[in-house]
Formats: structure tokens, sequence, C-alpha cells
């Protein structure tokens, strides 16, 4: 049945690997020949692969407010591809074709516990790295176009056969008047069938085509890496922020000019000088800015806010005495820099300054043991990190 009804995610009993790169390709291999190099196909990487989600989970999921999810039709009477956007509903799904179309959803980590244990697999690669976890449902035929991908990602067919066609060659012309940047020309030089449990790794950039044979679900585990462009307008803006708002151009020694509508060599000098003093940064200012930056969650809606009711340090130890553990929030970034023996922890966009250890204790694992993190306390910095986390729902 190419129709699907949205259900509510009902949990599957939880899968463990047996790990990856354990044949002839290790991970020092792959790291050294294959990563941001080359594309990699490993068989059987998930033995027994057992799919974090059905079909009626994905679409169930596809429905909740505030989720990023995609329809995207081939052949459509629109025009040759067409794509729909969420929130979606039970009718969204009725009245699809028979075959060539795909839902994606996107951060499925954040909601399905064995979907972030299959997106933990990959923490060989540093967590600043990561993005996210889709996973997508096809009908027979059911693609997104080839296309290109500015970050490196792991397929991992997780139920179903989908043929994966790559092209080392490529020109970047894309089909016009559609919201998909889909490439118009497209000839593959390699081309394979992924079955449940197969990897495939692609580095960014590489020319890739997947589509469906018969119905089959594919997670797809992505990297990001931060455009030049956008961390220099991001860092600039930093600094700006953190620029005296009193500071202007000056020119007490101002002389007469023939000309009044010249911008002046002296005038140009001053503008370089003031400018080339805000941007001379230490390396704590770029480790401040650069570990805030790449755990700041503007676009979710998720993002932690504070307590109404705040607690103080003495109740929050009373209660970890209780409960024995605590849960990073599966929207929360936890990510640290190592300074001599203290740490700047970074959380949702927020910088913490830390010993390395607590820092080290906290950004560990998902699931914290309490007695972990009170042992791990050595300065009273790391008490005031703690709570505020807490109070922000960083930390549950």
């Amino acid at each position: 049945m190419p129709n699907i009804k949205p259900e509510k995610f009902k949990p599957t009993p939880p899968h463990t690997s047996p790990g990856l790169f354990s044949g002839e390709v290790t991970l020092d291999v792959f790291l050294r020949d294959y990563w941001q190099k080359k594309p990699l196909l490993i068989r059987n990487a998930f033995p027994d692969m057992v799919s974090p989600m059905t079909p009626e989970d994905l679409a169930g999921l596809a429905c909740e407010e505030g989720i990023n999810a995609r329809l995207v039709i081939e052949k459509d009477e629109s025009g040759p591809w067409a794509v729909q956007y969420s929130p979606f509903d039970d009718d969204s799904f009725s009245h699809l074709p028979e075959s060539h179309w795909t839902l994606l959803v996107n951060d499925v980590e954040k909601y399905i516990p064995e979907a972030k244990a299959l997106f933990d697999q990959f923490r060989f690669i540093p967590d600043w790295r990561k993005d996210d976890l889709m996973i997508s449902y096809a009908v027979d035929g059911g693609s997104v176009g080839p296309h290109l991908d500015a970050y490196d990602v792991f397929l991992i067919q997780t139920q179903g056969q989908r043929n994966w066609k790559i092209s080392y060659q490529h020109c970047n012309h894309f089909i016009e008047d559609i919201d998909l940047k889909i490439l118009a020309e497209f000839e593959a030089d390699e081309d394979w069938v992924l079955d449940p449990g197969d990897l495939l790794y692609l580095p960014p950039n590489l020319a890739h085509y997947g589509i469906a044979k018969g119905p089959c679900m594919t997670a797809s585990v992505g990297f990001r890496a931060p455009s030049v462009r956008a961390m220099t307008s991001e860092f600039a803006e930093y600094i700006a922020n953190h620029t005296d708002a009193s500071l202007r151009y000056g020119d007490a020694d101002i002389a007469p000019q023939a000309e009044p509508s010249e911008i002046s060599a002296a005038a140009l000098a001053s503008v370089k000088a003031l400018l080339q003093q805000q941007l001379m940064f230490d390396d704590s200012t770029l480790t401040q800015w650069f570990g805030e930056y790449m755990t700041d969650a503007r676009s979710s809606s998720e993002l932690s806010e504070s307590h109404e009711d705040r607690i103080d340090f003495d109740t929050l130890k009373q209660q970890l005495m209780q409960q024995h553990e605590l849960q990073q929030s599966p929207f929360s970034r936890f990510l640290y820099v190592q300074e001599n023996d203290a740490a700047w922890l970074f959380v949702d966009g927020k910088s913490y300054r830390t010993s390395l250890k607590f820092a080290r204790t906290l950004c560990h694992s998902h699931t914290l043991n309490a007695a972990d993190i009170l042992a791990a306390i050595a300065i009273p910095e790391d008490e005031v990190a703690l709570l505020d986390l807490y109070n922000r729902d960083c930390l549950a």
C-alpha cells in the first residue's frame, strides 16, 4: 500500500550493533583514506538491522507541531518535481500516488530514543561536527532527485532496498522553477543496491541519486561543516556585540580639504586603524565565540528556557542524591574546550568557565550519573554552571 496512516511512535526493541569498521576497513583506515575524500560502501555494517521506526511512526512524527519534514513527489501534476512542507495531517497521506514519492523527517534523534542510539554510533567524529539524523520513507521509485550535499553523510538502509548512484563528474546546473536543487544532468559512474544494514558514506559535494526499489526506509547521519561566509558574518557580529558602543570615529586633528566630497587617505587610515584594533582578538575570544556558535540552536523550537521557579544548589544536590542520574536534553548541544587544567563549557549558545573534569563529565554521555557529577565539582564555578543548566532545562 503506497499510502500510510500516521501513528504515534511505538518503541521498538533496542538493537546493539557489533560496531562499524570491524572488517578490513578499520576506523583508522576509514579516517585516513575515505573521510572527506571518497565514498565507501560497507555491506552489513549493522547486522540484523532493526529500523528505529515504522513508516507509520515516521508519518505520525511528521504531523507533530514543530517537526521539520518534507514530502517530495516526482511527476506531480504541477511539474516534474514538487515539495510540500510540514506540518502535515492525516489527509496529507491519503491521496498520494502509487509510486515516486518520499517523506523525509529531520532531527529524528531528538525525539526517538532508538534513533538516538543509531546516531551515537558515529561519535568517532567530534560532536561539534554533528548535524542531525534524517529518516526517509519512500515508495517504489521515490527519490529527491540527483543532488549535492555540502556535508559528510552516512546513509544507512533500515528497511527495504534503495538503489544509489554516484557521479564523480557533474555540472552545477539545476532544474529551474522548482523548490528543490536537483541536478539537470546526471550520469552515474557507480551504482549499488543497498539492503537493510548496509551503509554508504559520501563525502561533501559528491553528486548522488537514491531511488527506492519498492517501499524502503533510509537513515541519513549528517555532519555539518560551517561555511566560511557564515562564520565570518557570525564572528563579526560577535565582535560588534562585544565592542564598546560609545566608541566612535574621531578626527580631532582634521585639516581643511580643497574638495569636501573627497574621502581622504587620512580618514581611510583612521577607519582602518579603528577596525583593526577591534579585530585583533586573542585565542580566548575565538574559543568563546566558536563554542557558543557551534552549540547555538537558534532555529530549534525547543530551545531550553529557565524554570519559572528556579531552585538553589542545595536543593539540586538533594535531588541528585535521590534520583541518581541526569539526562542531557535531546535538544541541547554540550561541548567543551580545554585550557590547561580548566575548561570552557558550552551549552546551547552559552559559555561557562569550569574545571576540566566537570566539563568532561557533563559532555561524556547523554545519561549522566549523579554521583559522578557531584564528584567532578572542583570549583564554585562548577556549581554555578550545573545549577544554571538544570534551571534552563538543559539537564533534567
